[in-house]
C-alpha cells in the first residue's frame, strides 16, 4: 500500500483520495466512521467549483410553464 492520501483519519487510519470526499470531509470536520480527527494532505485535491452557465437572455419561467400541466 502507498502512503499517499488526500485525507486520513488519525483514529481508524482510513484514507480518502477523491476531491469530492475531501471537500465533504472539510465540511463534516470529523471521520464519518469513528468520529476521529482528520489529517489533510498538503496537496489534497480540491473539488471543482460550479459556475453559473445560464444564459442572461433566457427569462426565468415558473415550473408549471416548463413542466406542463400536472397529470391526474
Amino acid at each position: 500500500m502507498t502512503d499517499a492520501f488526500a485525507v486520513r483519519c488519525t483514529g481508524c487510519e482510513f484514507t480518502w483520495n477523491t476531491p469530492a470526499m475531501v471537500e465533504g470531509l472539510r465540511v463534516l470536520g470529523a471521520c464519518p466512521k469513528c468520529r476521529g480527527a482528520l489529517e489533510f494532505s498538503e496537496d489534497a485535491p480540491t473539488a471543482p467549483v460550479a459556475t453559473d452557465t445560464r444564459d442572461a437572455d433566457v427569462p426565468a419561467a415558473a415550473p408549471h410553464m416548463v413542466l406542463g400541466i400536472p397529470r391526474i
